[in-house]
């Protein structure tokens, strides 16, 4: 059987059409994003070129700005421009006006000097007759001034002549001066203490390179009472005070009456309120004091007077005095004893030391019995034998006092001299004291008022009684002096007195010499005819010399030689050393130890019962060699 054919489909017109209808829609849709992409790509090339075209017009703009400010700055230029050239030529119209002014005025001028033309002819004359008077004028003051001059020349040698008579008036009154103050000596023999006293009193106008009076300074008697030396203080010229003065070291020959200051013992620091004490012969020791700007010091210094070098010594041991100022002191034979002063902050001291120069070494003095108050300014001396230290005066702080002790070197015990009789001498403190014989002689000072005391007064330390040596007016005649200035110093029996003039220079030295009753018994003995009859404590010339060895015999004095105690003999060497070598009843004594081929100068004092004593002349002896 045949196959059937298949049927053919039929086919929905609607879903044709919606067929037909979608793939139109597709086409168009396709057709939309072809022309959406040409669309895109067209709207950003024109926002391109928009965005192109807008920055070309914003630099135009800016352009056009700018050229608008240029045209606008360019056209206030001009206009400065325009106004300066106005003004310009306002300026040379005026100028312009100005000059015809000054024209027309030069014409009136240039007319008024045609005129004044013939009136200077006629001076022209007259000025050359007045030039023919001046020469002849001038001729006439030559000649005159020719005449001047030779009696300027006469006049110049009248002049000479009359400065020659000058110079010599001056040496003359000079002289006369001189002679005034030796002819203003006296002699005078005086009852005091009951027994006769010669008082000597000698006067010398001294010269050289005088110093300047000075406060707080220290003067010295050295050489056996041959020189005088002035070392520190403080002085004030013309209101302002001079530091040299401080540093410098002032010698006096007493002999020949004048002043040295040696350059080599200047002092780098200015030094005042220290204290200052002969050593041996030659040899200053200098301790304390305020040392340039600074506070008090306990520096030891050693003045070679031979040399006039400062030695500056290395002290031995670990005892050390206060820093002090205003303290005194005194020596016995090569140690120095201290006493009092004050501190830094102002305590007042009353300790003693002691300054062994052989041994560079201070010691502290423990000292018992009534001890003198702490005080400032005081006098300190020693007596010869060197047993006692006395104490005067000085200030306590408050007050000037008048008290004096004395100090038992032996037993180290203070004892106040009680005195009864006789004026005793006016409070005072910076004075200078010093033991001859049994005599305690107190000089000068400062009173409680700050007044400058110029009197002498002496104390019988046997029998306690002040005396008035000399009652010291020419201080109070001087009212340029100063309280606390250095003026006295001692040496034996003889007092030395430097004197300020107005001109605050020391001009002026007053030698007052005292021969005491033993002394004035000691020339009569001299003058006695008895030979069998001697006075003299004599050292025999037959010594037995060794070569590290004397021995030495002397001869007792015939009167009193049963109260003579004991014996003390003393060496001295050519460098001023002293020292005891022997003590004892005996008259002969042998030295041993001595150096060979040496000078030795030895003396010997006899010492009686009641504490007088009696030495002999000194003598050199030389050891072999």
């Amino acid at each position: 059987m045949a196959p059937k054919k298949e049927e053919k489909k039929s086919v929905d017109p609607v879903e044709a059409k919606f067929q037909e209808e979608i793939k139109q829609l597709e086409q168009a849709k396709n057709d939309l994003q072809l022309e959406h992409t040409f669309v895109l790509d067209k709207f950003r090339q024109l926002k391109a070129e928009n965005d192109r075209l807008r920055t070309e017009i914003d630099g135009f703009k800016t352009r056009l700005s700018s050229a608008a400010d240029d045209y606008h700055d360019i056209l206030e230029h001009r206009q400065e421009q325009i106004k300066a050239e106005e003004n310009k030529l306002k300026g040379l119209q005026s100028h312009v006006e100005k000059l015809e002014g000054d024209i027309q005025r030069y014409q009136d001028e240039i007319k008024g000097l045609k005129d004044s033309n013939g009136q200077q002819a006629v001076k022209l004359d007259e000025a050359a007759q007045m030039l023919a008077d001046k020469e002849n004028l001038e001729e006439a003051v030559r000649r005159q001034h020719d005449l001047i001059e030779k009696q300027t020349e006469e006049l110049r040698n009248i002049k000479k002549h009359l400065e020659e008579r000058d110079t010599e008036l001056s040496k003359a009154n000079l002289a006369i001066e001189e002679l005034t103050l030796k002819s203003a000596g006296a002699t005078d023999l005086r009852i005091l203490f009951d027994e006769p006293w010669l008082v000597q009193v000698s006067y010398a106008r001294l010269k050289g390179d005088i110093p300047l009076d000075r406060e707080f300074g220290c003067i010295a008697s050295l050489a056996l009472g041959k020189h005088l030396v002035l070392y520190g203080g403080a002085s004030k010229v013309g209101g302002a005070v001079s530091e040299g003065v401080g540093r410098e070291v002032a010698v006096l020959n007493v002999e020949s009456g004048v002043w040295e200051r040696p350059s080599s013992a200047r002092t780098l620091a200015a030094c005042h309120s220290h204290s200052a004490v002969v050593v041996g012969r030659t040899k200053l020791l200098v301790f304390g004091g305020v040392r340039g700007d600074g506070g008090p010091s306990s520096d030891v210094a050693l003045l070679n007077t031979d040399t006039m070098k400062w030695i500056t010594p290395q002290l031995k041991g670990s005892e050390r005095p206060l820093p002090r100022s205003g303290h005194s002191s005194c020596c016995i034979r090569e140690r120095v004893f201290m006493f009092g002063g004050v501190t830094a902050d102002g305590v007042l001291l009353n300790d003693v030391w002691m300054y062994d120069q052989d041994s560079s070494q201070w010691n502290h003095i423990s000292t018992f019995g009534t001890v003198p108050t702490p005080r400032t300014g005081a006098a300190t001396t020693c007596t010869d034998d060197g047993r006692r230290l006395y104490v005067f005066g000085g200030n306590d702080g408050s007050r000037c006092l008048n008290d004096v002790h004395y100090l038992d070197l032996e037993k180290l015990t203070w004892s106040p001299v009680a005195v009864h009789m006789g004026q005793a001498p006016e409070p005072r403190e910076a004075a200078a004291a010093h033991v001859t014989g049994k005599y305690l002689l107190i000089s000068g000072g400062c009173s409680t008022m700050g007044r400058s005391l110029g009197d002498t007064r002496a104390l019988d330390l046997y029998s306690p009684r002040w005396e008035c040596l000399d009652e010291g007016a020419w201080a109070n005649s001087l009212m340029w002096l100063k309280p606390r200035g250095a003026y006295t110093a001692f040496f034996g029996n003889r007092q030395f007195t430097v004197k300020p003039s107005m001109h605050e220079k020391l001009w002026e030295l007053q030698i007052t010499e005292w021969s005491l009753p033993e002394d004035i018994e000691r020339l009569r003995a001299n003058r006695r005819k008895d030979n069998g009859f001697s006075e003299k404590l004599e050292l025999s010339d037959d010594a037995v010399c060794g070569v590290s060895s004397l021995e030495l015999s002397w001869r007792p004095p015939t009167k009193n030689s049963d109260r003579i105690e004991r014996y003390k003999l003393m060496i001295a060497t050519g460098t001023g050393v002293v020292k005891d070598v022997y003590q004892g009843r005996e008259n002969r004594f042998r030295v041993t130890g001595l150096k060979s081929n040496t000078e030795y100068i030895m003396c010997v004092k006899a010492i009686y019962d009641d504490g007088s004593f009696l030495w002999s002349e000194s003598k050199a002896y030389r050891t072999l060699t």
